[in-house]
């Protein structure tokens, strides 16, 4: 390895190592690095710079391309390629975690930066990342397909729309919409002329499906199953027990900072992940024991300021599918029968609460409240989970005479 790029190689790797990162991360780590010098030899750099870093990043998407690499490696590559410049320009190296690359160009996610910053303040930013999310599979498709967004036509519309039908079994309005508030903003700021109002005017209704909630029997033996003996089982139990008690997303759970807790009002404050409006709810005293005995027993001594960490280095905010991996372990351990798109998964303890606040004759809007619905519609899928609710307004049949014989 060439002494030139020594001292900037040594310092990542010192990094990777401080913050806990296993031998085997560290090794990657330095793959990686003899991955970024050999591209440097190779055209003859002597010396990191912005333009260097963007012609590493050019090269691996080329590779990932052809195939040579995944998105994870690719991703793990740029971000080996950027600590190094930072350590070179600043003295000091941070490690942060990095999502794969998108796989689109630099123009593509410019324009989608400038549709997200358009519906920023019009819509909450749950509403925008799902629109950004939507229009980004839809760039990538257009991509495959070898067409820009200067050249697309209704029929890349329909076949987008085709192709990804089977994934949306509820319904292909918010796939639709996105599309539509997309190519309103792409008419305007001229990026393409392509009119899709007429093609895309009615849409078929949203097919709403009551998901399943779980039973107080079923609640009991999860939480029963959670072995609160390890770090890992003491957050888990935390968070399904704080589930339980407030109903809260698990976004906004793995969100929740520890300064959002007021203990002696026993009182959780927080902003909605998914609908950016303000929420204040009681920290019931099982949920709060939890938690208190999660940060004091398990949690481990980081400076992360959300209350729910990884138990393993590097000690940061929980991310992914937290909820999924929760609820597979402890379902299976607790002998509750789940398959896939059963609606048992971690939204399930949100339905759970939702449920319990109906039937125990709580006002519609009461629950509304303590849910973060901003519309009292929302609330009314719980009433169709209250079964014993439903039955207590079933009118009776006997006042109908029947008009055939063999209904008598």
């Amino acid at each position: 390895m060439e002494k030139k790029f020594s001292t900037l190689v040594e310092g990542v790797l010192a990094e990777t190592a401080s913050i806990g990162l296993g031998d085997a991360s560290v090794r990657y780590y330095r793959s990686c690095c003899h991955t970024v010098v050999g591209f440097c030899d190779g055209r003859g750099i002597d010396q990191l710079t912005e333009q260097a870093v963007e012609e590493f990043r050019a090269a691996m998407d080329e590779r990932a391309h052809r195939g040579e690499i995944g998105p994870t490696m690719r991703s793990t590559l740029e971000k080996t390629a950027r600590m190094m410049l930072q350590l070179q320009q600043t003295g000091v190296v941070v490690w942060q975690r990095r999502r794969p690359a998108s796989g689109l160009s630099t123009t593509e996610e410019s324009v989608l930066a400038a549709f997200s910053e358009s519906l920023r303040g019009e819509l909450a930013s749950g509403s925008v990342r799902l629109a950004v999310c939507e229009v980004r599979q839809f760039l990538r498709y257009l991509d495959s397909a070898g067409c820009t967004l200067g050249s697309v036509t209704l029929d890349d519309v329909r076949g987008f729309l085709v192709k990804v039908r089977p994934r949306h079994t509820s319904g292909m309005g918010n796939t639709v919409w996105a599309i539509k508030r997309f190519f309103g903003f792409a008419n305007q700021q001229g990026c393409s002329e392509l009119k899709v109002e007429a093609m895309l005017a009615r849409v078929g209704p949203r097919r709403q499906r009551a998901l399943p909630c779980f039973t107080p029997e079923e609640t009991g033996r999860i939480l029963a199953a959670i072995e609160t003996g390890s770090p890992r089982g003491k957050r888990d139990y935390a968070m399904v027990r704080l589930a339980l008690s407030t109903g809260l997303r698990c976004g906004d759970i793995v969100s929740l900072r520890l300064d959002q807790i007021d203990w002696r009002r026993d009182e959780i404050h927080l902003v909605q992940h998914k609908t950016s409006a303000p929420l204040t709810l009681p920290l019931s005293a099982e949920a709060g024991n939890a938690i208190a005995d999660w940060i004091l027993h398990g949690r481990p001594a980081c400076q992360a300021p959300e209350v729910f960490v990884r138990v393993y280095a590097p000690f940061v905010k929980l991310s992914g599918p937290t909820g999924a991996l929760i609820m597979n372990q402890w379902l299976h351990k607790a002998g509750v029968s789940h398959q896939a798109h059963d609606g048992k998964t971690f939204h399930a303890l949100r339905r759970t609460t939702g449920t319990r606040l109906v039937e125990s004759g709580a006002e519609l809007e009461l629950a509304s409240q303590v849910l973060g619905h901003r519309d009292v519609a929302s609330s009314r899928r719980y009433i169709a989970l209250a079964d014993e609710s439903l039955r207590k307004c079933c009118l009776p049949l006997d006042r109908f005479a029947p008009t055939r014989e063999g209904l008598r």
